[in-house]
């Protein structure tokens, strides 16, 4: 089965490599044209929503959580988390919801202090809050994207390379709960092959696991790891070349599990 012809990038840290039109949805980490960066290929969400466009028009305003985040000392469960926040905020965009637009961007200053990067991404949420106050979602899908690329670089600049993994892990899971949660309630075989990523999935599970154990000790992270283990047995094509409805439903409880376990712990 072949993708919609278009255009995804995947990126770690505002590096990109491109994989060409027209080209399998399932990612082949042997193929020789792909790039690595620090090993690890992951999508981020402006182009995990940029692949929901192709499923055709959604009821976005559904798949907005209004969730409130809860603030701690774990600054690896605060990294996952302002991953996903990022990921709800294109949601949002998508949905044209100016107040959910608004609180997450009012979620991003508040979880950017504890993790030590509030004055390079004020400006970032400001904008997000302002743009939204005037429908302006251009520009807001735009600095949400800034507001990923910046927190990663202050991060990398910190030395906290292990939140840096974690921040592009919560954007990958935010993507692919939405993903999941519309191909459940509008079922289709050829666009169940977007969920089509074993090989990525693995090499997710090998960058969490080579993070240091401090920074993935207790119950939550355990959860993120069998997580993985579980989405990986999944998302592969059955015999007929798609994902089956029972895998995608499993998947969407899988991902929306882990999700509200990173909001409430």
């Amino acid at each position: 089965m072949k993708r919609k012809a278009f255009v995804i990038f995947f990126a770690l840290g505002g590096l990109n490599l491109a994989i060409a039109e027209d080209t399998p949805v399932r990612l082949d980490l042997s193929d020789p044209n792909l790039v690595f960066v620090d090993d690890a290929v992951i999508p981020i969400p402006l182009e995990i929503f940029a692949s929901l466009d192709k499923l055709g028009r959604q009821d976005w305003g559904v798949q907005v959580a209004e969730r409130s985040i809860k603030i701690d000392g774990n600054r690896s469960r605060m990294a996952m988390l302002f991953g996903l926040v990022v990921s709800e905020g294109f949601i949002a965009v998508q949905a044209q919801d100016k107040e959910g637009v608004r609180r997450i961007g009012r979620d991003v200053l508040r979880l950017a202090e504890p993790l030590n990067v509030s004055p390079a991404v004020e400006g970032h949420a400001n904008a997000i809050i302002d743009g939204a106050g005037h429908g302006d979602w251009e520009t807001v899908r735009g600095e949400l994207d800034k507001t990923r690329q910046t927190v990663l670089e202050v991060m990398k600049t910190n030395r906290d390379d292990e939140l840096v993994a974690l921040v592009s892990i919560g954007g990958w899971l935010g993507g692919t709960d939405a993903l999941a949660s519309v191909l459940k309630q509008n079922y289709d075989p050829e666009g169940s092959d977007l969920l089509n990523q074993p090989d990525l999935v693995a090499q997710l599970r090998k960058y969490f696991n080579d993070l240091p154990e401090r920074a993935r000790k207790g119950d939550l992270f355990s959860q993120v790891s069998n997580t993985l283990i579980f989405l990986e047995s999944l998302m592969k094509t059955d015999e007929t070349g798609v994902i089956s409805k029972g895998n995608v439903v499993e998947i969407s409880v899988a991902t929306s599990n882990l999700v509200s376990a990173i909001y409430e712990s």
